[in-house]
């Protein structure tokens, strides 16, 4: 039975997070100096300890007192305060929630040219937009403002629009475009998104050779998907030969850091070589982080399995079919006939009330350690 082991594209929404402004910040001896500075109105001195005291930087971290200072220089309209204040709103640190507060300050510090508040504010839109295409379409004009100024994650923000083509006609040349702007930049992702190009032809003529190379980079560089996406070409023998070992590797680098798509390829792996528990204990750690390879696999191997576990079976091939899983969908139209109208209801009770595990904090190196971030 053919296990679902799938190539991946980065997902749009893994890029919308709105990082605090990054800034340099004075050495520790001139913290007396700064506070000086700050009590006589100087903005710049009050956003630098608002940092300081945000990050514990030669004082004791204060998040209140950070938003003491972060206020004192955004009365003075310091984009980056203003940026900082948004953040705190949009996701409740420091202060309640408060979308309409953050709203503001992104758009406060959006006009005075921040370009972390224009990309800030065009992730802010974008995930608030719930179909409205106006929304949308404000938020391609931030972040095109922002990108123009040099963000790198604006940058593939305006790929993604391009690629998609909803709001705007869809446009390989301005996605490759995008693409190799955030990558000239030093951004290991938008390597992994020139690769996807040269495999898919998107833009440019498909080259698998070319995209191997790319994806190796990538991959060396840390980015998971990369180290994924390498791991299929070895394991499918496409523009490298095929190698076994080195997919395993490459699905390991990326699943040791917690990457399910990759836990369930590495698992397809072990069922291939006969080490079906190893294979089930994969399949479980994806499916139960929402994977939908992983739920499908892990479906199949409990209709399967002796004994089989129909309820529990029909349970993850729902919620894989639920994610538009064409082989999870084939698989319930024939599993299902086998079922007692008990085994039904109870199987479909529990795709009811499944939850995905907490995800963790975060898979893989940040976009900061692979150099896409710059705002």
């Amino acid at each position: 039975m053919r296990r679902a082991f799938r190539f991946l594209v980065p997902a749009f929404a893994c890029l919308l997070i709105a990082p605090l402004a990054a800034q340099t910040l004075p050495p520790e001896a001139d913290i007396p100096a700064l506070q000086r500075r700050a009590e006589q109105g100087d903005a710049q001195a009050q956003f630098d300890l608002g940092k300081r005291y945000q990050q514990g930087q030669g004082v004791r971290a204060d998040f209140r007192k950070a938003l003491g200072y972060y206020r004192q220089a955004a009365k003075q309209n310091h984009p980056l305060a203003l940026n900082n204040l948004g953040v705190s709103y949009e996701t409740g640190n420091g202060v309640p929630r408060d979308p309409v507060q953050a709203k503001a300050y992104y758009q406060a510090a959006a006009k005075l040219g921040s370009m972390v508040a224009q990309y800030n504010l065009g992730t802010f839109l974008y995930k608030s937009a719930a179909g409205d295409d106006a929304a949308l379409r404000e938020a391609f004009r931030y972040f095109t403002q922002a990108a123009e100024l040099g963000h790198i994650n604006a940058m593939r923000a305006l790929a993604e629009f391009y690629r998609g083509g909803r709001i705007i006609p869809k446009d390989d040349a301005a996605v490759l475009l995008w693409i190799r702007k955030a990558e000239a930049a030093g951004c290991v992702k938008a390597k992994t998104d020139l690769a996807i190009a040269y495999q898919r032809g998107l833009g440019v003529v498909a080259d698998l050779p070319v995209a191997v190379a790319l994806y190796r980079q990538a991959a060396e560089g840390g980015d998971v998907v990369a180290q994924h996406n390498l791991g299929l070409r070895y394991a499918r023998g496409e523009g490298v030969p095929l190698d076994n070992a080195e997919a395993v590797r490459w699905f390991r680098k990326a699943a040791d850091q917690g990457f399910a798509r990759s836990m369930s390829a590495l698992g397809v792996t072990y069922e291939g070589s006969g080490d079906k528990a190893e294979a089930l204990r994969l399949y479980r750690l994806a499916a139960e982080r929402g994977d939908s390879d992983g739920q499908t696999n892990l479906g199949r191997a409990q209709a399967e399995g002796v004994p089989a576990d129909l309820p529990a079976a029909f349970m993850w091939l729902t919620l894989a079919a639920n994610q538009n899983g064409a082989a999870a969908r084939a698989e319930l139209a024939k599993l299902t006939p086998r079922l007692t109208p008990a085994q039904l209801r109870q199987g479909e009770a529990a795709a009811r009330s499944w939850r995905p595990r907490p995800a963790p904090a975060s898979v893989g190196p940040s976009d900061k350690e692979l150099g896409c971030e710059n705002g």
